[in-house]
């Protein structure tokens, strides 16, 4: 009974610790491996070969996803996650590997995943010869990182195949030129059918820009193309109402002025001309807000020449009576 006491805790702790500290993992087919320690001693930034990848992509195979995930461990938090496809016409061939970076949290990002140039093997799948893609991660900026690797491939110590890892538990860095670490993701969320967002309380888009038929907004919102709604309501954070023009100290132009104008440059005064507008565009709410002082103006002039049309006939009626007479 002692024994049992003694060596089954022994043997349990024994074993969940070797399972903890093992670097390669293979669970079903789905292999994880990890790689520590690697760094950037000072501000010179450093470039490690953490992994070579096998492949053929001109015939379908397995194993082509690779997900890396990088783990910051020295000074702050910091966490990506990147997936890397060189499957069925991507890659040696035909089409190019894709490394995409999916996931960014925490508030320091040091590092990044390179893919490097592919190399020929000596192995062939049918007529295409199969290749070879070395995998690098680069860290700047005093950091230290933990790597997870996820694959299917078979990993081996020597690439000379397709669907073949190798994993560098202990690669030697080499100096590189310093770099910015971009935390933007490039990440499809769907390639074909619908994309419904769902859910209760307000969805929010924090930063950036949003493109609509355009992969290069100019602004929060850019659509190429028509839009059909029910509404649109204007902030008026810019221009003013022109409710200023009924004030009694509003200088109106005479419709003399107007037209003198309209001669000289063959459009409305304080309206943008035909190639001010192909040029830069239709500001929405100033244009609007201009259309409507010239309303305004316009009013005036009604009322002016109303007034001056009740004069003309009060002098008619009144010559009228002396003819008459």
């Amino acid at each position: 009974m002692l024994f049992n006491k003694i060596i089954i805790p022994f043997l349990a702790f024994f074993f969940s610790s070797f399972l903890f500290a093992q670097t390669h993992i293979d669970q079903n087919g789905v292999k994880t491996s990890v790689i520590s320690g690697l760094s950037a001693a000072d501000m010179q930034a450093r470039r490690y070969e953490i992994a070579s990848v096998g492949y053929n992509s001109y015939h379908w195979q397995a194993g082509g996803l690779i997900i890396i995930e990088l783990f910051q461990v020295s000074y702050g938090t910091g966490y990506e996650r990147y997936v890397i496809e060189n499957g069925f016409h991507q890659g040696a061939n035909t089409g190019s590997p894709v490394v995409k970076l999916v996931e960014s949290n925490g508030m320091y990002h040091s590092g990044r995943i390179v893919l490097g140039s592919p190399t020929d093997l000596s192995t062939y799948l049918g007529d295409y010869v199969n290749k070879q893609l070395p995998i690098f991660f680069d860290v700047r900026d005093y950091a230290t990182y933990r790597i997870k690797i996820t694959y299917l491939q078979e990993r081996v110590d020597v690439v000379t195949d397709k669907n073949q890892i190798k994993i560098n538990q202990t690669p030697s860095g080499v100096n590189i030129p310093d770099f910015s670490a971009s935390n933007e993701l490039n990440y499809n969320l769907i390639s074909s059918g619908y994309l419904r967002v769902s859910g209760f309380g307000n969805h929010y888009i924090q930063n950036g820009n949003v493109g609509i038929g355009t992969m290069s907004p100019d602004e929060k919102l850019t659509v190429k193309g028509k839009i059909h709604t029910q509404e649109v309501r204007v902030d008026m954070a810019g221009p003013l109402v022109p409710d200023y023009v009924f004030a009694n100290d509003y200088k109106l132009k005479s419709l003399k002025e107007v037209e003198d104008y309209i001669k000289l440059n063959n459009h409305l005064p304080e309206i943008p001309s035909a190639q001010d507008i192909e040029k830069n565009g239709l500001m929405l709410a100033e244009m609007n807000m201009s259309l409507l002082k010239k309303i305004e103006e316009l009013t005036l002039y009604m009322i002016e020449m109303k007034k001056e049309n009740q004069e003309m006939k009060k002098e008619i009626s009144s010559l009228k009576l002396k003819q008459n007479k």
